[in-house]
């Protein structure tokens, strides 16, 4: 599709909002409406409204026009608005989450609550002001109360801790992390943990004086470390923290392929209080198809093995939209994993992210159909209610079919303290490794300034000294 957009309206702000409609086709920004095929023309007008026209073969088949822009909206709402009108004419499709294109929704609810609103009038006004299903805006209610319950529990010096490990077994098709494979870059593992423990020690001199909630060992694969260096990294976390008083300890063990008893007796032993096994999908056919290197029976016997370890809560990661699967292997995969009991569940919908190897084969891959997809959700969501499990974070990704919600579920009280604190982001994120975003929050203006480590593997360890000392700058004020 081709766009022709005025100079007063951002072109990131008409793509955004277009491709809610058309997902994964190309996007041109050309100056005059061409005289074949289809053309979005965005402009403002001298009052402040926003005229969208829809032309195909340079004749004008749709248009709206959005009111003038009110005061304390954003700058991209008259434009998300015009061109809602005109797609939703053409293709018939009405995005759930209507006018919202960012990643954090719940976040309105909750200055709505704020100011004061209850819940049912703060979806009232959500649903109403950027035209969200009633659905999805009760979702970020319930999702806000939760939040808000579990924030009110957490210290004004309250603080998370990250740390990046950025090998895997294999790459799985959809990742875009800064990961690299096991077989290929073993050699650089020595390297890279040596690095990561000085800038962890870093980390734990400068957090001195704040409370550290919740620790999370994320990657890529914590868990494909081998066992030294695994040690190595846990032993190190628990010289430059606080452990036993940590309120949640997180390791992401996300492939059942790399969980062994050795490495669950150690994160035991170190008070880790939190781990996920990820199977994503519970059908064979679609983990060869994207890379996932293990087999269905090796997560439930992953399982098995971290309960009889000791292990309370353990996270299940799913994704939906995977490529050939069907509402019917969703909903076999969901009846899977709920014979576990698990004390939590994510769900994601399937990203297309940019440095992934699904964009690169994105021509072959099956796309699964947002109506589907919704449907899915509709099935995950009646069943994880029916399991207790109540949503308690809530994300979306712009480059996903219907730019539809990731959820994450929990039992009561066993609710992801880190993962609230990344979608509130009213707390600090002090983040180490290849890759790691730290996240500086002034808790009375609520400005948030990152700190980005270097993503190259080499370049992380070969400079580790250099990043320690710019982070000292911003982390040791």
């Amino acid at each position: 599709m081709k766009f022709v957009v005025s100079d007063n309206i951002s072109h990131n702000d008409v793509q955004v909002m277009a491709q809610v409609f058309f997902h994964h086709i190309g996007f041109e920004l050309v100056e005059d409406v061409p005289n074949d095929g289809l053309c979005l023309a965005v402009e403002k007008t001298d009052d402040g409204s926003v005229f969208a026209g829809l032309f195909r073969d340079s004749h004008m088949i749709h248009h709206a026009q959005s009111p003038p822009r009110v005061a304390g909206d954003t700058e991209a709402k008259p434009v998300a608005l015009a061109i809602h009108q005109v797609l939703s004419a053409f293709t018939g499709y009405k995005p759930p989450w209507g006018l919202l294109t960012g990643i954090r929704p719940a976040k309105l609810i909750t200055a709505s609550l704020a100011k004061g609103l209850d819940k049912v009038h703060a979806v009232a006004d959500m649903s109403a002001r950027y035209l969200v299903e009633q659905s999805k805006a009760l979702l970020c209610a319930d999702v806000a109360e939760v939040q808000g319950r579990i924030m009110a529990t957490s210290p004004q010096n309250a603080i998370s801790i990250y740390i990046g490990i950025p090998f895997c077994p294999t790459i799985c098709h959809y990742c875009s992390f800064s990961a690299y494979p096991v077989q290929r870059f073993k050699g650089r593992m020595d390297g890279y943990v040596q690095a990561l423990v000085k800038e962890i020690h870093h980390l734990g001199q400068v957090s001195r004086g704040k409370f550290v909630e919740n620790i999370y060992i994320g990657g890529g694969t914590p868990t494909a470390l081998d066992d030294d260096n695994f040690q190595i990294l846990l032993d190190a976390v628990a010289r430059s923290f606080d452990v036993p008083n940590v309120v949640e300890y997180t390791v992401e063990a996300g492939r059942p392929d790399t969980i062994t008893k050795s490495k669950l007796t150690m994160m035991k032993e170190r008070g880790v209080t939190r781990i996920s096994i990820n199977p994503q999908t519970l059908k064979q056919d679609t983990l060869d198809k994207i890379g996932r290197g293990h087999t269905v029976g090796e997560f439930f016997d992953a399982y098995k093995l971290a309960q009889d370890a000791g292990f309370d809560h353990i996270n299940i990661d799913l994704i939906l939209g995977l490529t050939d699967e069907t509402e019917k292997d969703v909903k076999h995969t969901i009846d899977g994993i709920l014979t576990l009991a698990p004390k939590s569940v994510t769900v994601h919908t399937l990203a297309i992210k940019r440095a992934s190897k699904l964009k690169e084969d994105l021509e072959t891959f099956e796309k699964t159909d947002y109506t589907i997809l919704e449907e899915m959700l509709t099935v995950t969501a009646q069943n994880m209610t029916k399991a207790e499990l109540i949503p308690y974070y809530l994300y979306r990704q712009k480059n996903s079919p219907g730019n539809f919600e990731n959820v994450g579920y929990a039992k009561a009280g066993y609710e992801g303290r880190y993962n609230i604190h990344m979608m509130e982001e009213v707390r600090s994120v002090y983040a180490a490794g290849c890759g790691a975003i730290s996240k500086l929050v002034d808790t009375n203006s609520g400005r948030i300034d990152r700190i980005v480590n270097l993503r190259d593997l080499d370049q992380y360890i070969q400079r580790i000294d250099e990043i320690i000392a710019r982070k000292e700058l911003a982390l040791g004020e």
